[in-house]
């Protein structure tokens, strides 16, 4: 067993898949997902939605896999994700991220996680953000009893939005979140999640 799949709770060749894709954890070792993380997110559409990270070569992507997101699966069960997309020829290309995020103590952090997704350009308008996005969200509730979700995303990314709507989760308005540093966000929460988003630490 290699030392990615002894520090994360997924067995070897763990995928969620779904009509078109297949959802895999990131490895620090594969020098594919290494380079492929940095490729997108310097991305113009990801630095314009996201802004621009530190994660500039393989090396750093692989330390910031190894740091922080075996982290996210051992504590949570979940975090970020490769999204692969399956052609005609059984062939799997890496074409964005999926995640499930919730912090940690003592860190400013809200008790249930937010979706998230980033797609590479050339891949972007075909539903990929909102299949990967369903598949996740499918797999948490069932596997892993996550029954409480948010999306965040600003008033005039119309595009995220509309993903956030086609996965089932429903705008609860604009709210200035301290976990953001009170930077205000349009929020969306999953349905059945309680009025007073407040009970799941939103504000503080």
């Amino acid at each position: 067993m290699s030392e990615t799949q002894e520090q994360t709770p997924f067995p070897p060749n763990f995928s969620i898949k779904t009509v078109r894709l297949q959802i895999i954890p990131f490895d620090p070792t594969n020098a594919t997902h290494c380079n492929f993380l940095v490729q997108l997110w310097d991305t113009e559409d990801f630095i314009k939605s996201c802004g621009k990270t530190s994660i500039d070569t393989p090396e750093k992507s692989s330390s910031f896999l190894q740091r922080r997101v075996l982290a996210d699966y051992a504590r949570n069960g979940y975090g970020m994700f490769l999204v692969l997309r399956v052609s005609e020829d059984n062939a799997k290309i890496p074409i964005g991220t999926v995640s499930l995020m919730k912090g940690a103590a003592p860190d400013l952090h809200h008790l249930a996680p937010d979706i998230g997704y980033a797609i590479v350009p050339e891949e972007s308008g075909k539903g990929y953000a909102t299949e990967a996005a369903k598949g996740l969200i499918e797999y948490a509730r069932a596997e892993l009893g996550v029954d409480a979700i948010f999306g965040f995303c600003a008033s005039h990314n119309k595009r995220s939005c509309r993903v956030l709507e086609k996965i089932g989760l429903e705008d609860r308005g604009v709210k200035a979140l301290s976990v953001f540093g009170g930077k205000e966000s349009v929020v969306y929460a999953l349905v059945g999640m309680s009025a007073d988003l407040g009970v799941y630490g939103l504000y503080g």
